[in-house]
Protein backbone atom coordinates (compact mmCIF):
# COMPACT_ATOMS: atom_id res chain seq x y z
CA UNK A 1 0.00 0.00 0.00
CA UNK A 2 2.83 2.22 1.02
CA UNK A 3 4.06 1.62 -2.68
CA UNK A 4 0.92 2.26 -4.39
CA UNK A 5 1.11 5.71 -2.34
CA UNK A 6 4.49 6.57 -3.47
CA UNK A 7 4.06 6.08 -6.92
CA UNK A 8 0.73 8.47 -6.92
CA UNK A 9 2.90 10.85 -5.39
CA UNK A 10 5.54 10.23 -7.87
CA UNK A 11 2.70 10.55 -11.21
CA UNK A 12 0.91 13.72 -9.59
CA UNK A 13 4.49 15.35 -9.21
CA UNK A 14 4.82 14.93 -13.34
CA UNK A 15 1.86 17.39 -14.03
CA UNK A 16 1.64 20.88 -12.90
CA UNK A 17 -1.58 21.00 -10.92
CA UNK A 18 -5.01 19.88 -10.88
CA UNK A 19 -5.89 21.32 -14.31
CA UNK A 20 -2.51 19.56 -16.08
CA UNK A 21 -3.54 16.45 -14.21
CA UNK A 22 -7.06 16.48 -15.61
CA UNK A 23 -5.89 16.46 -19.91
CA UNK A 24 -2.99 13.65 -19.12
CA UNK A 25 -4.86 10.37 -19.29
CA UNK A 26 -1.61 8.58 -18.73
CA UNK A 27 -1.33 10.04 -15.56
CA UNK A 28 -5.32 9.52 -14.83
CA UNK A 29 -4.91 5.84 -15.45
CA UNK A 30 -1.58 5.31 -13.49
CA UNK A 31 -3.00 7.19 -10.45
CA UNK A 32 -6.48 5.03 -11.40
CA UNK A 33 -4.50 2.35 -11.10
CA UNK A 34 -2.42 2.47 -7.59
CA UNK A 35 -5.41 3.64 -6.30
CA UNK A 36 -6.78 -0.39 -7.13
CA UNK A 37 -4.10 -1.61 -5.73
CA UNK A 38 -4.48 0.06 -2.48
CA UNK A 39 -8.46 -0.40 -2.20
CA UNK A 40 -7.63 -4.65 -2.45
CA UNK A 41 -4.33 -4.02 -0.18
CA UNK A 42 -6.47 -3.12 2.51
CA UNK A 43 -9.61 -5.33 1.53
CA UNK A 44 -6.76 -7.81 2.53
CA UNK A 45 -5.41 -6.54 5.59
CA UNK A 46 -6.80 -9.20 8.73
CA UNK A 47 -9.84 -7.52 10.60
CA UNK A 48 -7.90 -7.82 13.50
CA UNK A 49 -5.65 -5.52 12.18
CA UNK A 50 -8.17 -3.24 11.08
CA UNK A 51 -9.60 -2.75 14.33
CA UNK A 52 -7.01 -2.10 16.08
CA UNK A 53 -5.77 0.93 13.70
CA UNK A 54 -9.12 2.39 13.52
CA UNK A 55 -7.66 5.53 12.15
CA UNK A 56 -6.87 4.08 8.74
CA UNK A 57 -10.00 4.65 6.04
CA UNK A 58 -10.09 1.24 5.66
CA UNK A 59 -13.46 0.57 4.00
CA UNK A 60 -13.09 3.74 1.69
CA UNK A 61 -9.93 2.32 0.39
CA UNK A 62 -11.57 -0.95 -0.50
CA UNK A 63 -14.69 1.07 -1.78
CA UNK A 64 -12.68 3.80 -3.78
CA UNK A 65 -10.54 0.17 -5.44
CA UNK A 66 -14.39 -1.07 -6.44
CA UNK A 67 -15.39 1.97 -7.93
CA UNK A 68 -12.25 2.70 -9.95
CA UNK A 69 -13.00 -0.73 -10.84
CA UNK A 70 -16.61 -1.27 -11.35
CA UNK A 71 -17.36 2.26 -12.34
CA UNK A 72 -13.92 3.34 -14.24
CA UNK A 73 -16.11 5.00 -17.09
CA UNK A 74 -17.80 7.66 -14.57
CA UNK A 75 -14.71 8.09 -12.26
CA UNK A 76 -13.78 11.86 -11.66
CA UNK A 77 -10.25 12.63 -11.51
CA UNK A 78 -10.62 15.57 -9.73
CA UNK A 79 -11.82 13.19 -7.02
CA UNK A 80 -8.52 11.26 -7.28
CA UNK A 81 -6.64 14.35 -6.94
CA UNK A 82 -8.53 15.37 -3.89
CA UNK A 83 -7.97 11.95 -2.42
CA UNK A 84 -4.22 12.42 -2.79
CA UNK A 85 -4.31 16.09 -1.51
CA UNK A 86 -6.32 15.89 1.27
CA UNK A 87 -5.31 12.34 2.89
CA UNK A 88 -2.34 10.22 1.06
CA UNK A 89 0.32 11.57 2.61
CA UNK A 90 -1.27 11.42 6.10
CA UNK A 91 -2.28 7.67 5.15
CA UNK A 92 1.19 6.77 4.63
CA UNK A 93 2.50 7.75 7.43
CA UNK A 94 -0.49 6.07 9.64
CA UNK A 95 0.10 2.79 7.76
CA UNK A 96 3.97 3.35 8.49
CA UNK A 97 3.29 3.36 12.18
CA UNK A 98 1.07 1.03 11.78
CA UNK A 99 4.24 -1.17 10.06
CA UNK A 100 6.87 -0.13 12.98
CA UNK A 101 4.04 -0.59 15.69
CA UNK A 102 3.51 -4.56 14.23
CA UNK A 103 7.35 -4.98 13.80
CA UNK A 104 7.82 -3.89 17.66
CA UNK A 105 5.03 -6.75 18.32
CA UNK A 106 7.22 -9.06 16.68
CA UNK A 107 9.83 -8.97 19.21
Amino acid sequence: MIEAIDKIIKYLNTVDGLEDFLQNDMVIDAVTRNYEIIGEAANQIPKSIKNKYLELPWRQMYGLRNFAIHDYHTIDPQILWEIAEDHLIENKIQLENLLDQERGNES
